[in-house]
């Protein structure tokens, strides 16, 4: 029997070792990542490379272990690396030429590569290394983290010298400046202490922490830091580095984004202890963006400090005794955008009491330092060193809460801080000047309303608890009455127009008006519309683009009206409606005969009239006119009773904003029209952002769809698709429950966890004609051909829809009549209706 053991096979090979003792590293971590875990994967690899070098001089690859000298490098040379991070390796060797060092490397690193590692590696002697970190500062990066392995120590150490003595005088101040340059540009104008962090490269993460570790390197010190912050440094680059790792356990993959989804399971891996997922994530994120904070406070100060002194003016710590004190210190940065010394730094976070000061000029104070020139860099330094807890508890308690909505980029501290900082900014384009001005003690409570919007985060109805908190903060104050009332009204009602805005019928001249009477005035109106759009912004892309903005500017151009004139509504319901027909008539003069013409306009339903521009109705009805004969050509082409079914028009117009357009579908009314199309836009990857839906006289079906422009690389025939796959749902030839489930479960379909509760309310107050529906829940591929099958099924009348995606949640409005027309009143009918539908979204999801 052949007992010899085959390299690589045998248990007591190199290879197999590395193998079994990930395997048993990896099993430990099914439960809790330990904190050393980097440092014991790098033990495993470097007894690998070590023992891997043994077997290559027994197999002569090697004459001896003199020949080489193999040095860890990058993260793998710092000594920490994730399941999946790279092994970066540089062999540094004497001998020329290189290339006979070649079998020798497949035999180290191929064995790497097998088992999934990723391995970066060079082979190079120690005067090419130093002539490259001269002019490279990549090279020049990786042998600051130089860490011998194996092989001959009088290279390393040769290399260590050399490198210290030729490159780093030369080259290592300019190298620093680069860095801090690079690291800059990362958040600029903004900090990027965010809910979704890049463990890595991220603000304030492991990149960091490595420019503090080079930066000390290359000047000697770590001045101005002291003990403790190193202290603090040590700590901090461990937890980014388990939490990076428990990410990449996660995720089987390398990946350095700690994402919502697994934002609780990773908590656990890092040992939280809780039974509550959202409060175990919270925590977790809490203790990282603290890090964070603390990480990107050292950088600043350790450059700043030592290497660009000389050019800067610093705001000291002499005399930081109290809160009086330290908000005077945060005021001269908002003015003049000085940094604070490190020294300072500490002074102002080791505040706890607002025994010298009152609340009322604690208030003011903060308001003038939102208005200066650097207001926004003062306020979240004000944040990050914890002055808000000395005075403010309330503010300081909500500011680090996780939001699990999918769209908020940043926590409630920072995203309140950044809307106040929008407010500014839409105030000093916008409404500093003019007739839409308004006053400085407006604007002041504007900047409070702001910082106070969200201090009612982390329960539900969070904007009338806000308020109710705000109220009783401004009690303790001696700000005047309308002041006070001002800054609640805002906190209770900063989602008010943005949620209406998406919600109601724009053109409905009752839907605005009771919106008028919550504002009250036309000074308050100004005051929300500012907020409203700067807490958008603040939220971040997801909820902030141009169509947000469009229908934002709409209802406040509407309410505007409403408030300054009281004629306005005479005016909607009968001149307006006069002068829109008169101008279909000049339009339509030479290309539609008159007669034509009054029978169209005959036809239209009222809101039509009102909402559509009268250039455009004109368009409309040539496409009525073109459907119309394709219907009759069909009717005679085809044999009795079915010509013309499923047949539609669709065309396309452009908007204002060009990656949006708009589709105008023209067909025969009838049951499943909308939800037909919808579901075919969906199944075509078509985002629709809103629909409206009209049935004239007729019979014919005027559905007026704003979509997302489709994609570049989108057939060049979509919408011929689009109109014969409509015609094939309506027919029965194209099954779209089918290829929705189809589209929603392949390959390429994105895979998010549930995460959004389904609610579903209903609003019989704002509009005389029809029921509001109210839909919050997950988005998922055709959800609103679900819900538009669903009100066809039950015989509901869509006259409206609204749709709004933020991240993974919708919030949708449908305009509906019931089956005899007018509001859904009976109760009995309601209940049943929101159950069934709630039974829809949840249980096709």
């Amino acid at each position: 029997m052949n007992t010899e053991k085959s390299p690589g096979l045998s248990p007591e090979t190199s290879i197999d070792r590395l193998l079994a003792g990930r395997e048993i590293l990896l099993a430990a971590c099914s439960k809790s990542m330990p904190r050393d875990f980097p440092q014991q994967l790098c033990a495993l690899v470097d007894e690998y490379f070590r023992a891997r070098v043994r077997e290559a001089v027994s197999e002569g690859l090697l004459s001896s272990y003199e020949d080489l000298c193999i040095v860890a490098v990058g993260g793998y040379g710092r000594g920490h690396l994730a399941p999946f991070s790279d092994i970066d390796v540089l062999i540094l060797t004497d001998q020329t030429p290189l290339e006979d060092l070649e079998d020798l490397a497949s035999f180290l690193f191929h064995p790497l590569w097998d088992l999934k590692f990723d391995v970066g590696h060079g082979v190079r002697t120690v005067e090419q290394n130093i002539e490259l970190a001269r002019s490279d500062f990549k090279v020049l990066a990786s042998l600051l983290d130089l860490r011998f392995i194996s092989g001959r120590d009088e290279l390393f150490q040769l290399i260590s010298k050399e490198f210290r003595a030729k490159v780093l005088p030369g080259a290592g101040d300019e190298f620093c400046r680069i860095l801090w340059e690079n690291r800059s540009k990362t958040g600029k104008g903004m900090d990027s202490v965010v809910l979704e962090p890049d463990l890595k490269n991220g603000w304030g993460t492991l990149r960091d922490v490595q420019f503090i570790r080079w930066c000390a390197d290359i000047k000697g010190d770590y001045f101005p830091l002291n003990e403790n912050d190193l202290t603090d440094l040590c700590r901090d680059e461990a937890l980014l580095m388990q939490a990076r790792s428990a990410v990449h356990l996660l995720r089987k993959r390398k990946q350095d984004k700690l994402i919502i989804e697994i934002l609780p399971d990773t908590a656990s891996l890092c040992g939280v202890k809780g039974y509550d997922p959202a409060k175990r994530g919270n925590d977790l994120l809490t203790s990282i963006h603290q890090a964070m904070v603390r990480v990107r406070s050292m950088g600043d100060a350790l450059y700043r400090e030592s290497f660009d002194a000389d050019s800067r003016c610093f705001i000291d710590h002499r005399g930081i005794a109290g809160l009086k004190a330290g908000l005077e210190v945060f005021g001269i940065k908002s003015r003049t955008g000085a940094p604070l010394t490190r020294e300072a730094r500490r002074a102002v976070s080791g505040i706890n009491s607002a025994n010298d000061i009152s609340l009322t000029r604690s208030l003011k104070i903060i308001i003038d330092i939102f208005k200066g020139e650097y207001g926004w860099r003062a306020s979240v330094e004000m944040l990050d060193s914890g002055v808000f807890k000395s005075f403010l508890p309330e503010f300081s308690k909500v500011s680090e809460l996780v939001p699990y909505d999918g769209y908020h980029q940043y926590p409630p501290g920072r995203h309140s801080l950044l809307t106040v900082h929008k407010c500014c900014d839409i105030f000093r384009n916008e409404f500093s000047e003019g007739g839409k001005c308004i006053s400085a003690a407006d604007f002041d409570a504007l900047l409070l309303g702001a910082f106070f919007h969200d201090i009612g985060k982390g329960k539900r109805n969070h904007s009338e608890r806000g308020a109710d908190i705000a109220d009783e903060i401004l009690s303790r104050t001696d700000f005047p009455a309308r002041f006070k009332e001002d800054v609640v009204f805002l906190v209770r009602e900063h989602l008010l127009l943005i949620r209406s805005s998406r919600s109601i019928d724009l053109s409905s001249v009752e839907a605005l008006q009771k919106i008028a009477e919550k504002v009250g005035s036309l000074r308050r109106l100004r005051m929300l519309f500012i907020l409203s759009m700067a807490d958008s912004m603040a939220t971040g892309p997801r909820v902030w683009n141009s169509w947000s903005e469009s229908l934002l500017r709409e209802i406040y151009a509407g309410l505007e009206l409403v408030l300054t004139d009281e004629s306005f509504a005479e005016i909607v319901s009968g001149e307006q409606l006069g002068e829109t027909m008169n101008r279909i008539r000049e339009c339509a003069v030479d290309l539609i005969d008159p007669e034509l013409v009054e029978s169209m306009i005959s036809c239209m339903p009222e809101r039509y009239l009102l909402v559509e521009d009268p250039d455009e109705i004109v368009l409309h009805m040539h496409q009525v006119l073109e459907f119309n004969r394709a219907y009759e050509l069909d009717m005679v082409r085809k044999p009795s009773g079915k010509g013309g079914l499923g047949l539609s028009l669709v065309r396309v117009f452009e908007t204002e904003d060009e990656k949006r357009i708009k589709l105008v579908i023209t067909a025969r009314d009838q049951n499943f029209l909308f939800a037909a199309q919808s579901g075919v836009l969906a199944l075509h990857s078509v985002n629709i952002l809103s629909a409206e839906v009209f049935s004239w006289a007729d019979g014919t079906a005027v559905n007026i769809f704003i979509v997302e422009a489709p994609a570049e690389n989108c057939p060049a025939d979509i919408w011929g698709r689009v109109e014969r796959s409509i015609m094939y749902a309506l027919t029965g030839r194209l099954a779209l429950d089918y290829r929705l489930h189809k589209k929603r479960n392949s390959l390429l379909a994105k895979s998010v966890p549930s995460r959004v509760p389904t609610r579903i309310s209903v609003d019989n107050e704002s509009s005389a004609e029809c029921s509001l529906i109210e839909v919050i829940t997950q988005d998922r591929s055709g959800l609103l051909y679900d819900m538009a099958a669903f009100f066809a099924r039950m015989n509901i009348n869509l006259r409206m829809a609204r749709i709004s995606t933020t991240g993974q949640s919708v919030f949708d409005v449908f305009h509906v009549e019931g089956p005899e027309g007018g509001r859904i009143e009976d109760h009995i009918h309601l209940r049943e209706l929101v159950s069934a539908l709630e039974y829809t979204l949840t249980g096709n999801s």
